[in-house]
């Protein structure tokens, strides 16, 4: 799904009246009845006997919501409308004006089931100030004191929440479900914005399937990640499947190692060739009796003597989770990376660097350029900020990453999965979007995390999946191990193992499958 910014938006609203006939007013009314349809849907009970109030703004937000409110009392419920503009309630009991201490509208607030935020629109740039801004911590006393009652539905944008920046304004509605109208907006999917938008839902303004969009980035779901996510056929051998070479773990982090190759088995990797030490390949052999193993000492050149011969029947490769960043390693990893880049295009297996791959590799001048094109790069924000070499903090999960992400895809000419809250998958590709992926969890933020997304990744690739194909399956394929792995447990937000979450990757391969 496409993501677009305010500017976007208001250029597609206008291409769909000046092109397609398409008028403001008839964007409204569709806007309207797909809003109510999502709220009635998502609310889950019968609407009779159900009490709604609508918040309405003096712009089209508010038609909008008055769209909204005469679909939702046309099925049933009993409704009622705040109009900020004249500061009046109309109910079946007829119209009040209200008092500055807005008493009748708390009233009416602590009786209904549903408030609906029509205040303002997707242009809100100000602060909240005045009128609005009492209206709007009305909302937010009244649930805090009510057990979270009413429940609350925004229209395209929580109010006070800025829809390209992620900022949010003293004041800010906290929805339990914002049903973002044609397209999701940018600032929508990012910290702060986040937690004040709740479930986030796409409701239709009516425009033309064929209608041009353009967009700034893509919002990657469960749906889309199960149309990236291999076939198997009945009639299929391991070898069908693909071979992964795990460069990976040290004395110091040996499970490393273990948990990027168990990872990259799970998703269904065909086999699995660990290149370590003997003595390490013994207490791996005890967890993963599956994994072939490509033994060396850890001295550079036998090490990048051994792991390049391994790779030439490999159709993926990971190195970095857990290497260290001894002098040794750094040479063996350079000398390593320089032989993959020299092999021929078309027997050159696919590569995924991670961690101290990536911190190694930063140190060099010119890294790019020290390895093969459209290497998929797995960096968190401090890994990042190290290739980058510059002074700036990234965050983990604000508007900034973004543009990161897309721009230096762009300029190193590889894959970048900038890892945090809000994961960005980006190309170097100038006319693919970036990806957004929004499903936070912080059960996952666990030593190793990182490892078995990187392990994940891999394996899709050796599967035949292609670089930006597989960061994004990957990514997802992750995050929905991790939730099937903490209700597994019955963790809410802290407690699990990484080795949870892996055993769960199979698990939830067949979850998102069910989404098609």
């Amino acid at each position: 799904m496409i993501v677009v910014t305010v500017e976007q938006m208001r250029a597609i609203e206008k291409n769909a009246e000046l092109v397609y006939g398409l008028t403001g007013e008839k964007l409204m009314q569709t806007a309207g009845d797909s809003a109510a349809r999502i709220a009635a849907d998502w609310f889950g009970k019968p609407l009779r006997q159900s009490r709604w109030l609508f918040l309405i703004g003096p712009g089209n937000n508010g038609g909008d919501g008055k769209v909204m409110a005469g679909r939702i009392q046309e099925w049933g419920a009993e409704i009622s409308l705040f109009h900020l503009k004249t500061m009046t309630l109309e109910s079946s009991a007829g119209i009040k004006a209200l008092a500055e201490d807005l008493q009748a509208l708390t009233v009416e607030m602590q009786s209904c089931d549903v408030v609906v935020d029509a205040l303002l629109g997707i242009g809100h740039s100000r602060p909240l100030s005045g009128t609005l801004l009492d209206v709007c911590r009305l909302v937010q006393q009244t649930r805090a004191a009510h057990q979270h009652a009413p429940l609350c539905v925004a229209i395209d944008n929580p109010t006070g929440v800025h829809c390209d920046t992620g900022a949010t304004d003293e004041g800010a509605i906290t929805a339990d479900v914002t049903i973002t109208l044609a397209f999701p907006k940018t600032g929508l999917l990012f910290f702060p914005a986040f937690p004040y938008v709740g479930e986030l839902h796409t409701g239709s303004i009516g425009l033309p399937v064929e209608m041009p969009i353009t967009g700034t980035a893509e919002l990657l779901d469960y749906t889309a990640a199960a149309k990236l996510l291999p076939q198997r056929n009945l009639n299929s051998y391991k070898g069908a499947f693909g071979k992964a070479l795990i460069i990976a773990g040290s004395n110091q982090f040996p499970g490393a190692a273990l948990i990027a190759a168990s990872a990259a088995a799970r998703c269904g990797a065909g086999l699995i060739q660990i290149a370590t030490t003997p003595e390490r390949a013994a207490v791996y052999t005890a967890a993963l009796p599956e994994a072939v193993y490509c033994l060396s000492s850890d001295e550079a050149i036998p090490r990048a003597n051994s792991a390049a011969a391994a790779a030439v029947s490999c159709s993926a490769i990971l190195i970095g989770p857990g290497l260290g960043q001894d002098i040794a390693t750094k040479q063996f990893l350079l000398d390593f990376l320089r032989r993959v880049k020299e092999m021929p295009d078309g027997q050159r297996p696919k590569l995924v660097i991670d961690a101290d791959g990536l911190n190694l590799l930063s140190a060099e001048k010119d890294w790019p350029k020290c390895i093969p094109a459209n290497t998929v790069l797995t960096p968190h924000p401090g890994e990042m900020k190290r290739l980058i070499g510059g002074s700036a903090e990234i965050s983990n999960g604000e508007m900034d990453r973004l543009q990161t992400a897309k721009d230096y895809a762009q300029q190193w000419g590889h894959i970048v999965v900038l890892k945090g809250a809000i994961t960005i998958i980006a190309t170097p590709q100038a006319d693919t979007l970036p990806a957004i992926f929004a499903k936070p969890n912080s059960a996952i933020a666990v030593a190793g995390s990182g490892d078995a997304l990187a392990g994940i990744i891999t394996g899709l690739l050796a599967q035949g999946l292609g670089e930006f194909e597989a960061a994004k399956a990957g990514v997802a394929l992750h995050s929905v191990a991790g939730f099937h792995a903490a209700q597994a447990i019955d963790a809410l937000d802290s407690g699990l193992l990484i080795t949870d979450l892996v055993r769960s990757i199979p698990a939830a391969r067949k979850r998102i499958m069910t989404v098609l």
